[in-house]
């Protein structure tokens, strides 16, 4: 009978290779007087799916094209360690009419296939059971589970009993001090891409050797992954955050985040770098950064269709600014924002550097691009620190923070109430709490609670955006020094772009003043002012 042989191990570490089991299976053909007709292998594959696995795809194939009449293993978990493989490959060849033997066990039928193929698969759940152990038992000995991580180097160390202690790490001086400087750049509330562009330029490699990206710095907020999230650099080791599951289709390893209270959490002070507060810091900042992006994703699904609205006209209203940006020559500062204070008409272009308002008869027509130049400058040079204080301060703005102080006292106490209202339901239930009515109760109470933190958030964030800002001097400081690019050159493009951001609208009025000159009066954009020095 002419025969194929498979062969198939997982890794070096293995008792038997490939050979060695060729080798066994070649002298069961030889005592069994059969003709090895071809011979089908898979070097350090897992046996846990058959898919992805070119040696057992070949043999199936020849096995359809009637190339040898049997299949001959040294074991039945070399074909598969997963029960519903082994069977599906057992039908296959039963089908064929191809029988398949084992050196260990001879011809399989189905009581072989049933019993062999659960204890293969429980083989599979008892290794990953000690390989678990196994990294519990090597952190409590001082070592970290993983790769290379950036800030500490690997250390070769052995125990009280002689054993290597997997994963000791000391910690690098050097990178280090670069994990400092990150955290408290971004505890100081710089953007994550401006710490990024300021590492390149140093020429700072970033830990997988090429430059730095944000994603290095933050990860991912539902992994909890991401340099700035490494508790390690606090001096505790976290763990058991993912379990890894096969995908019953094509067999992939996938990885699912772990509930955080199965999360294991170990001390080691001697490998911290940061200081507690610090990092405590960056921790918070990373929570309130992130719940913008989980607002933008649920959003949503509670707004109104009348906040949809708001929401659009507001995203129209922030972005007209920045459509001033662009490729094109920069124009006249005052360039569509300038208006005739005597008719509240537009004052445009009419001929080569001269300017009017569109009334006949109108004093503010026919003005030289100088002469406008000029008034529009005086104006925009107003601008100091008590004039901001002076915005910030005023009635209207008080009376917008008091609305919002109010509105997250409120619903701060609003959301505590229902927490408290559900976990006074989960009390009284107890196991009791899995009727339809009752997920429904839940399901309408965790949609008023997400609700509430919403519209907290939006509060939050609306009395931030009307605060009175800080470093006043570096904002007007940082205005002054545009006035000046543009007093040597009025078309500046990195002077006239940002000043056009800020300026809502200038006003001519030709009734002269105690000097007998036309007069300009801007308004200005106050939080665009500020917006754009923290950016620059």
């Amino acid at each position: 009978m002419h025969v194929a042989i498979y062969a198939r191990h997982s890794t070096d570490k293995q008792e038997t290779s490939t050979q060695d089991q060729i080798r066994r299976c070649r002298e069961y053909c030889s005592v069994k007087g059969y003709h090895v007709a071809d011979v089908f292998f898979d070097e350090g594959i897992s046996g846990s799916h058959l898919a992805n696995r070119p040696g057992i795809g070949a043999l199936l194939v020849a096995a359809l094209d009637g190339k040898f009449e049997g299949v001959i293993a040294e074991d039945l978990s070399r074909i598969s360690r997963d029960q519903a493989d082994t069977a599906n490959f057992f039908k296959k060849m039963v089908f064929l009419g191809v029988p398949v033997e084992t050196v260990s066990d001879g011809l399989n039928n189905e009581l072989h296939i049933d019993l062999k193929s659960t204890m293969n698969a429980l083989y599979l759940k008892d290794l990953s059971d000690k390989t678990h152990r196994g990294v519990v038992a090597a952190v409590l000995r001082g070592g970290v589970p993983g790769g290379q991580l950036y800030g500490y180097d690997l250390v070769h160390a052995l125990d009280e009993f002689g054993e290597p202690i997997r994963g000791k790490r000391k910690v690098n001086e050097e990178q280090a001090i670069i994990i400092r400087e990150i955290f408290e750049y971004y505890a100081e509330g710089r953007k994550l891409k401006h710490i990024c562009d300021d590492l390149n330029r140093q020429g700072i490699d970033s830990p997988k050797g090429g430059k730095w990206a944000p994603s290095s710095l933050v990860g991912s907020f539902v992994r909890q992954t991401g340099m700035l999230r490494q508790t390690l650099y606090n001096g505790f080791v976290t763990f058991n955050k993912l379990q890894y599951r096969k995908h019953p289709e094509n067999g992939k390893r996938l990885s699912i985040v772990r509930p955080e209270k199965e999360w294991i959490t170990v001390p080691i002070p001697e490998l911290a770098i940061l200081k507690e507060e610090t990092f405590l810091k960056v921790q918070k900042a990373l929570d309130e950064r992130s719940s913008m992006h989980m607002q933008r994703k649920l959003i949503p699904a509670v707004m109104t269709d009348e906040e949809r609205r708001d929401k659009s006209i507001r995203r129209s209203r922030e972005w007209r600014p920045n459509q001033a940006v662009g490729n094109k020559r920069a124009n006249a500062v005052f360039g569509g924002k300038l208006y005739c204070g005597e008719h509240d008409q537009k004052i445009t272009a009419t001929y080569a550097k001269h300017y009017s308002c569109p009334v006949k008869g109108c004093a503010n027509r026919n003005l030289h691009y100088d002469e406008v130049i000029k008034l529009v400058l005086d104006a925009i040079a107003n601008l100091d620190e008590a004039k901001i204080v002076e915005h910030f301060e005023g009635d209207e703005l008080r009376n917008i923070r008091a609305h919002h102080t109010q509105e997250i006292a409120r619903l701060t106490a609003q959301l505590e109430d229902l927490r408290a209202g559900m976990n006074k339901v989960i009390d009284a239930l107890g196991p009791d709490a899995r009727s339809n009515e009752i997920r429904v109760f839940f399901d309408d109470k965790a949609e008023q609670i997400q609700r509430t933190k919403l519209d907290l958030a939006h509060h939050k964030r609306a009395l931030a955006d009307n605060a009175s800002p800080r470093k006043l001097d570096a904002i007007v400081q940082h205005h002054q020094k545009l006035i000046a690019k543009l007093a040597v050159w009025s078309r500046d493009s990195e002077a006239v772009i940002p000043m056009r951001q800020i300026i809502k609208r200038l006003t001519l009025t030709s009734s002269p003043d105690d000097l007998g000159k036309p007069t300009c009066h801007a308004d200005f954009d106050f939080l665009a002012i500020i917006a754009k020095s923290q950016t620059t």
